[in-house]
């Protein structure tokens, strides 16, 4: 390898070292500061006591529109997005324009179904028939994006897609299972209802990585 080549090579990885640093730093306080603020708001008195399992549902479902507004700037600008998030550069969002439309819209309203469900409740924010309306119609939403989605993937997608729904399984299998387990002969409290919801949201959210990751689509370029 000539003396150009290393130096090309040192600085594409300098380059990639730095989109990493941005995107981590992007997500760490936008996560942070929107935590802090659904914390203070459930804490500052203006809606009646939640306990833990609604406050734990309000992030997972904060985590799913975070990432929504992540892929929303690469939708709405490319040359944007592609400083931080895993592209190649900005033509290559511009070319993955409409599925990263469905991608950022599905995320979103599922996102918002979960924190429906959680602000329902008989002591909830939200009235019970609103709350299952509004969980219904957004689910329903999220179903038909995803299949719009899935017309528009590649192979590679599909694949990781797939897969993800087999992680998810057993994650949800093995995890929510030995609770209810645990539960059931008197170890620990048995999960609540809403706690079942944000354990598929959740490790959904954690199978994806790991389907992402086998596949290697989690090494910054």
């Amino acid at each position: 390898m000539t003396e150009m080549q290393t130096d090309t090579a040192q600085a594409d990885r300098n380059r990639r070292w730095k989109k990493a640093a941005l995107a981590l730093g992007l997500g760490a306080i936008a996560g942070f500061a929107g935590a802090t603020l659904i914390l203070q708001f459930f804490d500052s008195g203006a809606l009646p006591a939640v306990g833990a399992s609604v406050e734990i549902a309000a992030l997972v479902g904060l985590i799913y529109m975070l990432t929504a507004a992540a892929v929303a700037v690469g939708v709405i600008s490319p040359k944007s997005g592609a400083k931080f998030l895993n592209v190649e550069d900005a033509e290559e969002l511009q070319e993955q324009r409409g599925i990263l439309l469905y991608s950022g819209i599905g995320m979103a309203t599922a996102g918002l179904a979960l924190v429906a469900v959680a602000l329902g409740g008989v002591a909830g924010v939200i009235d019970p028939a609103m709350a299952l309306t509004v969980y219904i119609a957004l689910s329903v939403m999220t179903c038909w994006i995803s299949l719009k989605s899935w017309k528009l993937q590649d192979e590679l997608m599909r694949a990781a897609g797939s897969e993800t729904a087999a992680f998810a399984y057993y994650l949800v299998l093995g995890i929510g299972g030995t609770w209810a387990v645990l539960a059931h002969l008197g170890f620990v409290t048995a999960p609540q209802p809403l706690d079942w919801l944000t354990l598929f949201w959740g490790l959904t959210l954690l199978a994806a990585f790991i389907a992402a990751g086998r596949r290697g689509m989690l090494a910054m370029r």
